[in-house]
């Protein structure tokens, strides 16, 4: 009997590994879209390649005082911040692809000491 009820609970939390997985990559989803929309005409995969360029013209105009300087560093800033929401959209939807992987291996070894026969 004792071993019929860890192997439930083991395949029971494998199931809630994967609703999370599911739920993880779901709102990576609507996360990446909402950043999209933020930098509406530039697309997510050019943000790198525009903070750069950026960066380069910021570092020219760099402590001279002029409304070009806010300017750039405004942009700049903003393009950082967009660019750190990236990564963590990214590291959202790795880590729920791990836990889904994780949840299917629960659930796996929680049918399998299931249907272990003594």
């Amino acid at each position: 009997m004792g071993l019929k009820l860890s192997a439930c609970s083991i395949a029971i939390v494998g199931v809630v590994f994967v609703v999370f997985g599911i739920m993880g990559i779901i709102e990576a989803g609507n996360a990446e879209q909402k950043v999209a929309d933020e930098v509406a005409p530039m697309a997510i995969c050019d943000v790198n390649a525009a903070y750069g360029q950026l960066s380069g013209a910021y570092s020219a105009v760099k402590g001279s005082d002029t409304p070009e300087e806010s300017a750039l560093l405004l942009k700049k800033t903003s393009l950082g911040l967009a660019k750190s929401n990236i990564g963590t959209i990214k590291f959202l939807r790795n880590t729920a692809i791990l836990e889904i992987v994780a949840g299917a291996g629960f659930v796996l070894a929680g049918v399998g000491f299931l249907m272990k026969r003594d």
